[in-house]
């Protein structure tokens, strides 16, 4: 009886050192600008924290070593969840990571492979348990959910950086343009020679680069700048104008 009581003492203490650990180590990482953690699971750690220390306090309380176990086994569980929390958490930042590389340097498909397989690897892992009970296949149900999701993420990670960096430019255009040519096989090889050299003289002077450059980022970041200029440049006196006739 004494050897089960000292047991049960050495697991709450496991328990509660794991669990300050897990909550550090997550906390640590919410800093990370890799990691992306919303209110959502703010808001659920503050639950598993309120919860955890319940079991705590029930366990230091005068129940019967039933419910003590019991208490015990919530902790345990809380534990699991958070560690598979935090083992996310790395798995995540160097797909991250590598979604940033891809808009650093479009095109490379090296650094495409690289965030394909880090986000296959992650999106795995995160919806393994929703695959098991998919009704199909584990690994195409996987395969088809991670495919769509890293589409989606490059997505967003080229319009979020495209307004901030300058991978949309000329260069890029040149280099599309280039590989198009390549690529299309039904051209003469004469036509393909003389196209890419057309294609180099336009891209060869610094003031067509500058102009281009500057109607892609608007194009992107202002559209109305390009096709409304006059308004776009007016639209204070605009907006005063209407002001009081639709007061009216």
């Amino acid at each position: 009886m004494v050897d089960y009581f000292i047991k049960i003492d050495f697991n709450v203490f496991v328990q509660v050192g794991l669990f300050l650990l897990l909550l550090v180590y997550l906390f640590t990482h919410r800093k990370d600008p890799h990691h992306l953690m919303s209110g959502v699971s703010l808001f659920r750690t503050l639950v598993l924290v309120i919860l955890f220390l319940y079991l705590l306090l029930n366990y230091a309380s005068e129940i019967p070593p039933g419910l003590r176990s019991a208490s015990i086994l919530g902790m345990f569980l809380i534990n699991l969840y958070m560690l598979w929390n935090a083992v996310l958490t790395r798995l995540e930042r160097p797909y991250r990571v590598a979604l940033e590389a891809c808009a650093q340097t479009p095109g490379n498909m090296d650094v495409l492979k690289g965030a394909w397989q880090a986000g296959k690897r992650f999106f795995s892992v995160r919806y393994f348990l929703k695959a098991l009970f998919s009704g199909g296949s584990v690994r195409r149900f996987l395969n088809n959910l991670a495919s769509h999701q890293v589409r989606e993420d490059l997505t967003h990670i080229f319009k979020k950086e495209g307004i901030h960096k300058d991978f949309i430019s000329l260069k890029t255009l040149v280099t599309y343009l280039k590989k198009q040519l390549a690529q299309e096989e039904t051209l003469p090889q004469e036509f393909k020679g003389t196209m890419d050299q057309v294609v180099a003289d336009f891209a060869g002077h610094p003031w067509i680069e500058d102009q281009v450059n500057q109607f892609l980022n608007l194009l992107l970041a202002s559209p109305e700048v390009l096709f409304y200029p006059e308004w776009a440049a007016g639209q204070e006196e605009v907006g005063k104008t209407q002001g009081p006739a639709a007061g009216g």
